[in-house]
């Protein structure tokens, strides 16, 4: 791979700040809310799908791996927010010191 030297490459990350802990946070939220609230369509509709409402991209979803594909997309988004939160919030408190 060449580099360019007048543009350096850099192997440091964009700083930690609240905004991103607050910002990871709420991704948390509505991944883990989402999961909740869609495991308890699924399980009150039963095997009834005209009885829950999907968006075109939970729809496609839906289709290739069933309402359980559906509710881990939801998980691993709100693991990706937690996960982010928590290494920022570290990054932070490490910075202070």
């Amino acid at each position: 791979m060449r580099t360019n030297p007048e543009q350096p490459t850099s192997n440091e990350t964009e700083p930690a700040s609240w905004t991103t802990v607050i910002w990871m946070s709420v991704v948390a939220l509505i991944g883990f809310g989402f999961a909740v609230y869609r495991f308890l369509q699924f399980s009150e509709a039963g095997n009834q799908l005209h009885n829950v409402r999907l968006t075109r991209i939970e729809l496609y979803i839906y289709r290739a791996t069933g309402h359980w594909g559906v509710i881990a997309v939801f998980i691993i988004m709100g693991i990706f927010g937690l996960y982010n939160a928590i290494i920022n919030i570290r990054d932070l408190r490490s910075r202070k010191q």
